[in-house]
């Protein structure tokens, strides 16, 4: 499985990168598929690849970067609905 990332803005496509990623397996779980997430830092600049997600609903083990700190193993917590400044982020699997 493969991975393409675009960025969506005003109804439109943009690719942010110029070739696909090859996807890992769970090591958790080796069920699931881990999934990057990106997100955007203080200042509006794109920060890719912020955290990493399994798609497994019975695992979702994550991994992610906070100001240079690794933590894993977090249950992701819900956060207000907020509307993204600058677009929004969508990674899609390619098969």
């Amino acid at each position: 499985m493969l991975l393409s990332v675009v960025h969506q803005l005003n109804g439109r496509e943009e690719s942010m990168l110029s070739e696909t990623l090859p996807l890992v397996r769970c090591k958790k779980c080796g069920i699931g598929t881990m999934l990057p997430l990106s997100d955007y830092g203080q200042d509006g600049a794109a920060i890719l690849y912020k955290a990493w997600v399994c798609d497994s609903p019975t695992c979702g083990y994550n991994l992610r970067i906070d100001r240079g700190q690794v933590t894993y193993g977090d249950l992701p917590q819900p956060k207000s609905a907020q509307e993204p400044r600058h677009g929004t982020l969508v990674a899609r699997a390619v098969r």
